[in-house]
C-alpha cells in the first residue's frame, strides 16, 4: 500500500468556530498532501 505523505501533520487546528480557515500552516499542509496525492494517483494510473 501506498501512502501519499505531507510536509507535516496532516490536521488543522482551531478552538472557536472559524478557527481552522484561519490555520495558514494547517491549509498550507492540506495543500501539500492534495498536490502529493494526485502526483501519486497519477502515476499509479498513468494519466495526467
Amino acid at each position: 500500500m501506498i501512502v501519499p505523505g505531507s510536509n507535516y501533520w496532516n490536521m488543522g487546528l482551531g478552538l472557536d468556530k472559524g478557527d481552522v480557515e484561519k490555520d495558514t500552516e494547517g491549509i498550507d499542509t492540506m495543500k501539500t498532501l492534495g498536490r502529493n496525492m494526485a502526483r501519486l494517483i497519477e502515476k499509479i494510473t498513468g494519466c495526467p
